[in-house]
């Protein structure tokens, strides 16, 4: 099983709103407050929905074939915005919720994927997926024991299973920690790296996921929690980000920091 190092996750999802210059100034913004790896969201509406089908309560303007088909990058703009990545030393991620979009990414030659927790079930996707052989991290937010079982038989290996609860915001009593203990256990044959989606609106939940042991770390991010779109209200500013980042950081270094207590020459 082969594992990444300890990497916090800025997820920017579509709150950039279609504009490859806002997408640019997030992921500005992610590196400066302490992201490792920016993570955005490749919808194609053609391949994912009906013009007509139902629509959240916050499009209230456009229905969701609209919206997303608004959303939409050529390859060229992906190209520029992972370009962009590199320039500014954070790695691009992305979920893809097609088939053609896992060809895209390819072509744009990414190093991993994420699995979002509404695909986990999405059975051809995970394993045209798999087939890249890319390291791939795997939300569980709307999946039960027997969906993530199937999902971790179909990948084997380069995986990290992410703890998440898809409610948004998460509150306190529904953010699962004791789910990264029962991973471990009941896939303990696979090594699997354990990591966690933090839905919550505040700091507490993702510094314990990093205590007990979560290698990967992702929160939501926005330049402005009054930016358009579902995930920006319940998204870390850039302020908030960097001490949530810094802090995690300073968790995992004292998890790595060994103190001799006979070593009275020190103490």
């Amino acid at each position: 099983m082969k594992k990444i190092s300890k990497k916090i996750i800025a997820e920017i999802g579509s709150v950039h709103n279609g504009s490859v210059v806002k997408a640019k100034e997030l992921v500005k913004l992610a590196s400066k407050s302490g992201a490792d790896i920016v993570k955005f969201q490749m919808h194609l509406a053609d391949e994912e929905t009906l013009k007509n089908a139902p629509s959240p309560k916050y499009f209230n303007k456009e229905s969701r074939y609209d919206y997303f088909k608004r959303l939409e990058f050529n390859i060229n703009q992906w190209e520029s915005i992972k370009k962009f990545c590199e320039k500014n030393k954070v790695d691009f991620l992305c979920s893809p919720f097609s088939i053609k979009a896992v060809d895209i990414l390819e072509n744009l030659n990414v190093k991993f994927y994420k699995i979002a927790s509404g695909e986990l079930t999405n059975i051809p996707l995970l394993e045209k997926i798999k087939k890249t052989n890319k390291h791939i991290f795997v939300s569980t937010g709307m999946s039960n024991w027997k969906e993530i079982s199937q999902a971790v038989k179909i990948f084997k290996k380069n995986f990290t299973l992410m703890q998440c609860s898809s409610i948004y915001p998460c509150s306190l009593k529904d953010v699962g920690i004791n789910i990264l203990d029962e991973m471990r256990k009941k896939f303990k044959k696979n090594t699997v790296q354990i990591g966690y989606s933090d839905h919550t609106l505040g700091y507490e939940a993702s510094f314990l996921a990093a205590s007990y042991g979560a290698d990967i770390i992702e929160k939501h991010f926005t330049k402005s929690k009054k930016m358009y779109g579902s995930d920006a209200k319940h998204s870390m500013e850039p302020d908030e980000f960097k001490f949530f980042a810094k802090t995690i950081k300073n968790i995992w270094k004292l998890q790595s920091y060994k103190v001799d207590k006979d070593d009275l020459r020190k103490y």
